[in-house]
């Protein structure tokens, strides 16, 4: 079986990957619009578990977290969750990017940079697809298609797929910093949120090393070097952290929502393109290494057992965006008694045994939670 893979990044890599090493098909042929990938775009924050599916991920592990502190704008508390193991890493995204492509070579795939398709078409039983490159344009034909595009949906759209979606803008920049973390700071994810100041969005600190930190924010009115200036202030108020300088800044949509048609009897789509995102963060690694995984057995259409878990997956994506939704709802009608930004009067602390990093919906619940209890009690 000939697949043709549109898109070579995380999700169309991945894909692939599995496809192959799965001995799922035999021959794997990927296009990618622009000639130079990958490029930095994330903070590239994912679970143990998703880690353990993503291929060759465990070679690009930089720091490991156990804490994540939440700070809600208005309420002069936050609240610590701190597992007795770490639950969550940072991997560097474009080299891990960079050995995928390395080693897809070698099982045999073809990747073709500089090669935007601009049309799928059923050809007698084979899709087939239009490319343009450069000056030329050229056609070839698949028995099935793997539609991988990033934002906007363009393709998907075509093929008859479809999804909900409610589109951020994001920025971040790697800063240093003049003093040195802690050993608790250094394994703590910390996230502001203030729908009056982000909309649907956040604010996050997630640290490098004891000297670098990466401070972003994703948001509904629009990104700017002035936002990150803003929230390095808001941390430094919380934190007490003194920066040096701010390096590398980058960023770009990102998505909330869920899919709505993922396949058709010759096409699926994954990642981006379908809008497989956690909503609350806006990470996709999560529902890509799942569904890459899922679709390699699931693309000559003979895995049952594979499409319930992939709906499964769906469903859980769902629930993700509806609860995202209803806590930032509640947390816009909260009455701050201060709506200024400074270091909270204390830290409400929780224990698990372990966090489920890729089901942020329970997170969210424990924080809202928390914050209802905590009201009613007059704390």
């Amino acid at each position: 079986m000939d697949v043709g893979v549109v898109g070579c990044g995380i999700a169309g890599l991945t894909a692939s990957y599995y496809l192959l090493i799965n001995k799922a098909v035999s021959n794997v042929v990927l296009f990618e619009r622009r000639t130079l990938i990958p490029h930095k775009h994330c903070t590239g924050l994912i679970s143990l578990e998703t880690l353990s599916r993503l291929p060759l991920a465990s070679r690009f592990v930089g720091n490991m977290y156990r804490s994540i502190v939440f700070f809600i704008h208005g309420i002069d508390f936050g609240l610590e969750i701190t597992a007795d193991r770490y639950f969550a890493c940072r991997i560097n995204r474009v080299d891990h990017e960079i050995e995928l492509m390395h080693s897809l070579s070698e099982m045999g795939a073809t990747i073709n940079l500089g090669c935007e398709v601009s049309n799928i078409a059923v050809d007698r039983e084979r899709l087939l697809i239009h490319v343009r490159n450069a000056d030329v344009c050229f056609s070839t034909n698949f028995d099935r298609v793997v539609i991988a595009e990033g934002y906007p949906p363009v393709l998907s759209r075509k093929c008859g797929l479809n999804a909900k979606y409610n589109i951020l803008k994001s920025l971040q920049g790697e800063v240093a910093l003049s003093n040195s973390l802690t050993d608790e700071q250094l394994e703590t994810l910390y996230v502001f949120i203030s729908p009056r100041v982000f909309g649907g969005g956040f604010a996050w600190l997630v640290p490098m090393d004891r000297r670098r930190v990466v401070v972003g924010y994703s948001t509904e009115y629009g990104s700017s070097l002035e936002g990150i200036e803003i929230v390095k202030l808001i941390f430094k108020k919380i934190l007490e952290l003194s920066y040096r300088s701010t390096e590398d800044v980058y960023g770009g949509v990102t998505l909330q929502g869920y899919p709505l048609k993922i396949s058709t009897d010759t096409v699926v789509g994954i990642g981006d393109a379908v809008a497989m995102v956690k909503s609350i963060s806006g990470g996709g690694l999560y529902a890509i290494s799942v569904a890459s995984k899922l679709c390699s057995k699931t693309v000559d259409l003979g895995n049952g057992e594979s499409y319930r878990e992939l709906k499964g997956l769906l469903n859980t994506l769902k629930v993700q965006y509806t609860a995202k939704n209803i806590v930032w709802s509640l947390l816009k009608i909260i009455k701050p008694k201060n709506t200024s930004i400074g270091k909270v009067s204390r830290l409400i602390h929780f224990n698990p045994s372990y966090i489920d990093y890729d089901r942020h919906e329970l997170l969210m619940y424990t924080l809202l939670n928390s914050i209802h209890n905590i009201k009613l009690k007059g704390i």
